[in-house]
This record gives structure tokens, C-alpha cells and sequence, in this order.
């Protein structure tokens, strides 16, 4: 019977790491458990590849994601993507957050430099582009919810041009000129790719764009609020709002409710992420529902490619994403089609 060491593993009903042990006479194994895998790589007839037991040997069984920080709650829904597939794989997480400090990133990715870890997936990494692509040509690496323009870094994201021209698009639609963008502070290549659709939006609609408009903010909530606030005191202020993250939405809808304004109809205001927040706030908040979970799954398998092959080809995965209207948006006046209506008598 040809076999494999997964395949051991499945009717042994255990994992490959802890068929390798087995193979490798590991000490931390359970008598039982070693007696059965014994039996099976008997019965099987099954023999160790000798290349792949040297390169199992090489393997440390860990890979590290690199998270800007740990408050924003769309991490935690990609980090459960990264680690299905890690545990599938029989690898360890060690989650790390270098809270936007290009020194710390630096650090962290020495681990990989010294051989303690496989690879690395990075999110929003504070790297220059050549910098995090001279790295990823030398050590396992993939960017998670952001492009890169390096020819040796694998990413996934969503079009993120896209997705703001049509969060703004939608807030056109609803009668609005007057739209305010708040951005990320940080440079952040994703950053400027949804200015970027934002921008374009108002373009096509021949709406002009005033710069006091367009505010930079730290990702959380309380800058909503005070970004928000700086805004509506305006002689014009916005009617609406197109925030980069559902934090920042929220912060935004909290004043709007404390100056006596009703989100969802006197201002309409959009999020970004689509992360359980959007719907608990209230009123619930219209979002650009990115896939974390499954950017989080394909960034893994994007990894364990370059692990095992250093030379595999770069590959650029941009998933879907979604415009979910709720409560924060007022919903848009259809006006009856009355031309091909019947005459018939009252």
C-alpha cells in the first residue's frame, strides 16, 4: 500500500506532528498512542521519506502574524481564519502587535532571520514597499488586507479603490454633496487607495472637492467622536460621513446623537470592515463588509506555499467584498413609474 504521513495520521486518528514523533522516537508521546501508529505504519508497509523527515526536521511548526494592534475587533476575525488553516496544517500561531512602531516590526521580523519561526503574515506593516519586499525575497512573508507593489510579496485585500467609490457613490444617491472622509494618520498604502475611489466618486458626479472635508484619525472610536465634533462646527458641515473602519463610524454616530441629529436621516454615515460592532451600535451602521475570516484562510495557504516552495510564484489574491445598508444610511426614494400605467375606470 503506497501511503503518506497524512494519510498515516488520518486512520490513526491523530496528527502528522504526532506521527513524526513517533518516527523520530520523540519521548512525548503516549504509549497507546505510539503502540497504534506503530501498527498502522506496519500493517501499511509505510516508509519514511528520508528528504522529507530531513526537511520535517527543519520545520519549526510556528508562524507569527504581525497585527498593528489588538483593539481593532476586524483583526480577531481574520485571526480566526489564520489559525483554522494553522491548526489544520499542525502549526502554532504566536500573534504579535508592534502598535505601529516601525522598531518593533523590525524586531518582531527577527525572529524569522534567526530561525525561530517559519513565516510571517504582516498587516498594514510600517515598511517601506522595498524594504518589506527585499525581506519576503529571503524569508517566508505575506501581507494581509493590503496590496504591495515588491515582486517577492504575496498579499490578499479587497479593491479598496473600489469599495470607497462605492460607499460614496451610495451616499451621492442619497441626495449628499457635502461628504466627509476620515482617513487613517499612518500612510498606509490602502489609505490612499480608498481617498483615491473616494475622490473619484465625487469626480464622476461633478461635486467639488473641499479638503476641509477630508480628515486624518487614529482608528478607534474617540477620534470619531473628536473628528466628528471639528466638522459639524463647519458653516457648511458635512451631511455625511464615509469612515475607514467601523470604530471610527461609531464614534461619529455618538455625537451626531448628542447634537440632536438623527443618524440615517438628517446625517448618513457609512463604516468600514463590517465587524460585529456594526450591527450592536445604534443605530445599526451601514458598512463595506470586507471577507476577514476568508482573507485570513487564504493568507495562511499563501504562506505555507512560500514555506515549502521558496521559490513558488508571488501571487496577488483580491477577494470580494460588500455594501450592507442599514439604519446609519436613509434607504432611497424610488419614484413610481407611472408611463406604462393602464387607464382603467375609478
Amino acid at each position: 500500500m503506497n501511503v503518506n504521513i497524512r494519510e498515516i495520521a488520518l486512520l490513526a486518528e491523530t496528527s502528522v506532528a504526532t506521527v513524526s514523533r513517533v518516527i523520530n522516537m520523540d519521548e512525548h508521546v503516549s504509549e497507546e498512542t505510539r503502540k497504534r501508529v506503530l501498527e498502522i505504519i506496519e500493517s501499511t508497509g509505510y516508509k519514511p521519506n528520508l528528504v522529507e523527515r530531513a526537511l520535517r526536521g527543519q520545520r519549526k511548526g510556528k508562524i507569527m502574524v504581525l497585527l498593528p494592534t489588538l483593539a481593532d475587533p476586524y483583526y480577531s476575525r481574520v485571526l480566526e481564519g489564520v489559525e483554522h488553516r494553522a491548526r489544520a496544517n499542525d502549526y502554532d500561531v504566536l500573534i504579535c502587535s508592534f502598535h505601529r512602531d516601525a522598531d518593533a516590526e523590525k524586531n518582531y521580523l527577527g525572529l524569522v532571520r534567526t530561525n525561530q519561526i517559519d513565516g510571517v503574515i504582516v498587516f498594514s506593516s510600517s515598511m517601506p514597499d522595498e524594504k518589506l519586499d527585499a525581506f519576503a525575497s529571503q524569508y517566508p512573508l505575506v501581507q494581509c488586507g493590503a496590496s504591495a507593489q515588491g515582486a517577492n510579496i504575496s498579499y490578499t485585500c479587497i479593491d479598496n479603490v473600489a469599495a470607497a467609490e462605492e460607499a460614496t457613490n451610495h451616499l451621492i444617491q442619497l441626495g449628499n454633496e457635502r461628504i466627509a472622509l476620515l482617513t487613517g494618520n499612518f500612510g498606509r498604502v490602502f489609505e490612499y487607495e480608498r481617498e483615491r475611489g473616494y475622490k473619484r466618486a465625487l469626480r464622476n458626479s461633478n461635486i467639488p472637492i473641499d479638503e476641509r472635508y477630508i480628515a486624518a484619525s487614529d482608528y478607534n472610536h474617540h477620534d470619531g467622536y473628536e473628528v466628528c465634533r471639528k466638522l459639524m462646527a463647519l458653516d457648511e458641515p458635512p451631511t455625511a460621513f464615509f469612515c475607514s473602519c467601523d470604530t471610527m463610524a461609531c464614534g461619529v454616530i455618538k455625537y451626531v446623537i448628542e447634537i440632536g441629529k438623527t443618524p440615517g436621516l438628517d446625517v448618513d454615515i457609512i463604516g468600514f470592515d463590517g465587524t460585529y460592532i456594526s450591527e450592536l451600535c445604534t443605530p445599526s451602521l451601514t458598512v463595506i463588509e470586507q471577507p476577514a475570516y476568508e482573507m485570513g484562510r487564504a493568507s495562511f495557504d499563501l504562506l505555507i506555499e512560500r514555506i515549502r516552495d521558496k521559490d513558488v510564484i508571488t501571487k496577488r489574491v483580491v477577494m470580494p467584498y460588500k455594501l450592507v445598508k442599514r439604519q446609519s444610511t436613509k434607504k432611497a426614494v424610488t419614484i413610481p413609474d407611472y408611463s406604462t400605467a393602464g387607464t382603467g375606470n375609478i
